[in-house]
């Protein structure tokens, strides 16, 4: 379980302007990464490192890219796949 979990401002303001379903369907995958941070549908882009991966996850029509630095859990890109 992941202690520190970051979306930055840009991010959030793009997660904000988009449709409500969208919206509610992301941030349900980014809440669900603070109790499993590699959950079994996630897919690891490039090379795992032991500090350091990158995955992706793709749900309800969305796609939320993170990168977990340990106890962290950064989120890097969300947008809808329409």
């Amino acid at each position: 379980m992941p202690d520190h979990l970051v979306v930055p401002r840009t991010l959030r303001l793009q997660i904000a302007g988009m449709a409500p379903h969208y919206r509610t369907a992301i941030q349900l995958v980014i809440m669900s990464l603070l109790s499993d941070s590699v959950p079994p549908d996630a897919k690891p882009l490039g090379i795992e490192d032991l500090e350091h991966a990158h995955y992706t996850v793709t749900r309800d029509d969305v796609t939320v890219y993170y990168l977990v630095m340990g106890d962290a859990v950064v989120i890097n890109n969300a947008h809808p796949d329409s």
